[in-house]
């Protein structure tokens, strides 16, 4: 998926010198990722495709990345016994030691795909075992080095992962080692973002260099999950998210990252030019929309309309971010759909993070990175709530999941405990479970708390807090941040906490 997304990213950029070329390509683009008829033209397009993966996975079994892509088919579509079959068949078959360490990580895919993630990290614990004995053989643990590979930390939201990492070292909860960033800029979703980062990791962009690192690198980079700590603990990221923050946060330090005087200086010119008056607030807005899917992370950014008025009622603007791919923004005051601006920029991105007075988003990537620049951030609209971080400043607007057959509202414990691997809505309904979007009205409100609390007019009520605490312990036993729930939860559905 993200070498997909890196070629999509780089063939678009390259298009854009070609004005007439690259509206015929957003159209294209369009027609087979927005349009109404895409599900059933992605099916059609996929059956050459799964027929010629079967007749490999039966002639052909020592053929193996047909019968991977097979698998991870058959897995995202339910048929978790075939890909299961695949995976073990396949790991079976490898011979060497990289091999066989690449089929373990599909069958570790194969099995968080399942919800089976107790299997999962067996798996990968033994992968990463297997890779320690040949790292020491082989005396690379001696080097003092750490790799970040473009192709593991592709994504924004990955990206915007390498803030734990450098938290931890400070706090000494990870091992210091030099930390290597690998590829070249444009080999990541963000370049400009990419770069503030040398100033804790060295950026090594040539690619001879990083074809000669091609074995150490491998052995010695750092996956965007599990992470280990000093004291030999593996976690996934919210857990490990969880701890570095709220050190980092009981000891009062400051972000990391601080946006450029260039970036600044360029990002208010590009403002006036898209008229935005001189002096005006803005806060930045990106709502993921991945329509075929069918991700418990997507909305529509159509019914945001209500928190952007009141924000422009309050004085503020709005810069709606994304991709051009994404659907359009409906015309609203005071808001501008820079996702769809022919001015659309990485280090602009990196301004509408770093400068805005508070961020909105949802669960994906993007609201990854204000909090990187000391940003507070409004998460709406959010499913998979054990895979949130946060920060002091963030809150929590989650959407609802209701029972079918007992025609009630999950409660937060329910989602944390019972619910909490589901990442897709075919998952949820398959037990009967219905989610349902913030509504407009909910999302408006967020955007009031969000500017109460920039400008230090928000007054917690008691019952808030008793609320806030009662969540925090709960995050506390699911190993996730305590981040703030959102009055517009709060609010109407008391009885769910």
């Amino acid at each position: 998926m993200t070498s997909v997304r890196f070629r999509t990213k780089l063939l678009s950029q390259w298009l854009r010198r070609y004005p007439t070329v690259f509206r015929i390509y957003r159209g294209i683009s369009w027609t087979f990722s927005c349009s109404p008829f895409v599900p059933a033209v992605k099916r059609l397009l996929a059956r050459p495709r799964v027929w010629l993966a079967q007749v490999a996975n039966r002639i052909c079994p020592s053929w193996v990345a047909p019968r991977c892509w097979l698998g991870h088919y058959y897995a995202v579509h339910g048929e978790f016994r075939k890909a299961t079959a695949i995976a073990d068949d396949v790991l079976v078959r490898s011979r060497d030691f990289d091999e066989r360490d690449r089929s373990s990580h599909f069958r570790s895919a194969i099995y968080s795909l399942q919800g089976k993630h107790d299997r999962a990290s067996q798996v990968t614990e033994l992968i990463e075992k297997r890779n320690c004995e040949l790292t020491r053989a082989l005396q690379y643990d001696r080097l003092g080095l750490r790799f970040f590979h473009s192709y593991e930390f592709f994504p924004i939201g990955h990206l915007g992962r390498l803030d734990h990492h450098v938290k931890g070292e400070i706090l000494g909860m990870v091992d210091r080692r030099t930390n290597v960033l690998l590829g070249a800029p444009e080999e990541f979703s963000n370049p400009a973002y990419v770069r503030y980062w040398e100033k804790y990791f060295s950026l090594v962009t040539e690619p001879r260099t990083i074809s000669l690192l091609g074995p150490i690198s491998y052995r010695l980079q750092q996956p965007q999950a599990p992470w280990r700590t000093r004291d030999g603990r593996r976690q996934q990221h919210a857990a490990f998210a969880r701890e570095v923050q709220l050190r980092w946060e009981a000891e009062y330090r400051k972000p990391l990252l601080e946006l450029s005087a260039e970036h600044r200086g360029h990002g208010y010119q590009l403002l006036r030019e898209l008229g935005v008056p001189e002096g005006a607030w803005f806060a930045g807005l990106h709502v993921r929309d991945d329509r075929d899917v069918g991700s418990l992370r997507n909305s529509d950014i159509a019914t945001y309309g209500l928190a952007i008025e009141a924000i422009a009622k309050r004085g503020g603007w709005v810069l709606r971010m994304g991709n051009p791919d994404m659907p359009p923004l409906p015309p609203f005051p005071n808001a501008l759909d820079y996702a769809h601006s022919p001015k659309l920029a990485d280090w602009m991105d990196v301004f509408i993070w770093a400068e805005g007075r508070f961020f909105i988003g949802t669960l994906s990537g993007p609201q990854m990175i204000p909090p990187t620049f000391g940003k507070p951030v409004a998460i709406t609209n959010c499913g998979p709530i054990p895979t949130v971080t946060g920060t002091k400043d963030d809150i929590l607007l989650p959407k609802q999941y209701r029972l079918h057959k007992e025609e009630r509202y999950l409660s937060i414990s329910e989602r944390l405990f019972k619910c909490e691997h589901q990442q897709f809505i075919a998952d949820l309904q398959r037990m009967d479970i219905e989610v349902i979007d913030n509504s407009a009205e909910e999302l408006r409100d967020v955007a009031v708390e969000m500017m109460d609390r920039a400008e230090g007019r928000y007054k917690t009520t008691d019952q808030e807090r008793a609320m806030h605490a009662r969540f925090a312990e709960l995050a506390a036993v699911r190993e996730m941040y305590p981040i703030k729930l959102a009055r517009a939860f709060l609010s109407r559905y008391p009885d769910l906490l």
